[in-house]
């Protein structure tokens, strides 16, 4: 009896599992065969996704397809090409949330490696192609339209995190207006589309990367953190008897963007202190005051300052908003100060006060922000995060009690 009863409990599971993975599936029978497929040969990514410290619980869908077992054969589709390193089909539905992530090793000789998100056309069209450069430390995106590469976009991740001889995680997120893509859990770029993600039917990969593996699944919030990595850094939040000259700036420069916990909310009578350098060429820079540290679902942001530099003979302006109730707000414009000059270091400060935040460039209030009426109905809403991006040198960030003035101190150039 007890043998039947192993038994059937076996054999309801395995029908509970096939089911599970029918509906993950789409209720497409065609990606449950794939899935099945791909499920054969996923022992060996398991142990990878462990070995590297990464949750694996919400990992249900994985690719271990290499160039010689997998074909891609939808319709005329199958591909032959030499340099494919790696490749695996789309087996998920593309839409808003799908999370791919290509985990591999850089070779010791590596000058570049891609990642292309392939259509099922005539010209094999890409989507999406990621293209890290290891000696220029820089990732280029591009997509292709009937054949023709269309004008390349380039980002130098700080820190760069692409070494010859490691490994390395890059995550794609699906989302409806742009992919978003991050390297080894820190959010390095966003691609907007310039072809319908959900005609994607294969990521392939190409270069000098081996032992390459993927998953797929629906993520639940973007970027994903990974092992080693933690990119939230703690914003001190210093007593009235500390001096902010000794404790709160030094000589190293701190990694933009920048994502900083602060040690209580933000609330009326905080003033956060940043000290930077505006770099020579800017363009713009801004602070977000938010919850939480996740870019995907977007945060709420209480208060989004955001200075704009225009080219020659252009008008320099400073925007501030708000990202409430799933939307940005009506975006208030001003003048940008003259005293924002580039590569000069300047000091920053936002005072919160019970309606509005004030903001102090060395010493002068540059503008004030009244709280929204969306905001005003939530009271409990209070900021745990800083998020700060852009053409800036970060060199200190703190936060004091604003019920007794601090004096605006020199600083020596950095």
């Amino acid at each position: 009896m007890a043998a039947l009863a192993a038994v059937v409990a076996n054999t309801l599971s395995q029908v509970s599992q096939l089911t599970w993975i029918f509906i993950q599936s789409g209720g497409s029978f065609r990606h449950m065969k794939h899935f099945l497929l791909v499920q054969r040969q996923n022992t060996k990514i398991f142990q990878y996704l462990r070995s590297t410290g990464l949750d694996t619980s919400n990992h249900t869908i994985n690719c271990y397809l290499n160039t010689h077992a997998t074909e891609f054969s939808e319709d005329n589709a199958t591909m032959t090409d030499a340099d494919v390193v790696y490749r695996c089909p789309i087996i998920l539905e593309p839409r808003d949330g799908l999370s791919i992530r290509v985990l591999g090793e850089i070779l010791p000789t590596c000058e570049r490696f891609s990642i292309n998100l392939v259509l099922n056309t005539p010209e094999r069209d890409v989507a999406l192609h990621i293209n890290p450069r290891l000696p220029q430390n820089y990732i280029v995106r591009n997509s292709r339209v009937g054949g023709v590469w269309g004008n390349e976009e380039r980002t130098s991740a700080l820190p760069f995190s692409l070494h010859r001889g490691s490994s390395f995680i890059i995550q794609i997120l699906f989302t409806s207006s742009c992919y978003l893509i991050s390297v080894n859990g820190r959010h390095v770029a966003a691609f907007t589309h310039r072809l319908p993600f959900s005609k994607v039917k294969c990521m392939e990969v190409k270069g000098d990367v081996h032992d390459v593996q993927s998953d797929q699944v629906y993520a639940e919030y973007y970027p994903e953190k990974v092992k080693n990595s933690n990119r939230l850094q703690s914003i001190r939040h210093l007593e009235d008897d500390e001096d902010p000259t000794t404790v709160a700036f030094s000589d190293n420069r701190i990694h933009v963007p920048f994502y900083g916990r602060l040690q209580t909310p933000f609330r009326s009578g905080h003033v956060l202190h940043i000290r930077a350098r505006l770099k020579l060429l800017p363009h713009s820079f801004y602070i977000n005051l938010q919850v939480g540290d996740k870019i995907w679902p977007h945060p709420q942001i209480h208060f989004h300052f955001n200075a704009r530099f225009a080219s020659t003979g252009g008008r320099h302006i400073i925007c501030q908003n708000s990202w409430m109730a799933g939307d940005w707000g009506r975006e208030e414009r001003s003048e940008c100060p003259m005293e924002f000059v580039p590569g000069k270091a300047f000091d920053l400060r936002i005072q919160s006060t019970y309606n509005s935040y004030h903001v102090y460039l060395d010493g002068s209030l540059i503008s004030e922000y009244l709280f929204r009426e969306s905001e005003a109905k939530v009271p409990a809403f209070q900021p745990d995060t800083v998020y700060i991006q852009g053409d800036i040198q970060l060199f200190g960030i703190y936060v004091q009690n604003s019920y007794e003035e601090y004096p605006i101190e020199e600083y020596d150039e950095y």
